[in-house]
């Protein structure tokens, strides 16, 4: 989020600089991803309404039809999508025995939308602090296998590190 605000804020520019196949792919890459994840739990509750009501809406009219038509493809084509790229990465990896965890596609669009709306709200309150992950620390990650072999030890289990960081005047500061 906070990236493609920064990116935006000079569009024109921005433009100029990827050229205008750049500048689409990183709005649907970047912004078409923040949007997906805040639109979400929009989308499956609308769903999840006309299936618990038993009477989905596609024949009323047109616009019932179009919505119905647009929630549906977005979320089999997100999930399906998001196991599609799930699987190129586990074979790549060589994980390929993991793959039933991808059976959790949903639930993880479900998370990844808590932690949209989360962000929404952080960026709203106060906008020049932001909480940081850090990656890398898994223990099929590049960084881990990279520091395992230099150190000749196991790496630290994966965590999640949840920092607080400031930016003022230019100068970025851990609190």
């Amino acid at each position: 989020m906070q990236t493609w605000i920064v990116h935006m804020r000079a569009p024109f520019r921005l433009m100029r600089e990827l050229g205008l196949s750049g500048f689409i792919t990183l709005q649907l890459v970047v912004g078409g991803t923040v949007l997906a994840a805040l639109v979400h739990p929009v989308f499956l509750a609308a769903l999840a309404l006309d299936l618990a009501t038993a009477a989905p809406r596609f024949g009323e009219n047109h616009a019932e039809i179009m919505l119905s038509s647009l929630y549906w493809s977005t979320l089999i084509g997100g999930y399906t999508t998001s196991a599609a790229l799930g699987v190129v990465g586990l074979a790549r990896r060589r994980l390929m025995s993991t793959a039933w965890v991808l059976l959790l596609v949903p639930m993880h669009w479900l998370l990844l939308s808590l932690a949209a709306w989360q962000a929404l709200w952080k960026l709203v309150r106060d906008p020049y602090r932001w909480d940081k992950t850090e990656h890398g620390l898994a223990r099929t990650s590049r960084r881990a296998l990279h520091n395992r072999r230099a150190d000749g030890a196991k790496p630290a289990q994966g965590r999640f590190a949840s920092g607080d960081i400031r930016i003022s005047s230019g100068t970025i500061e851990a609190a």
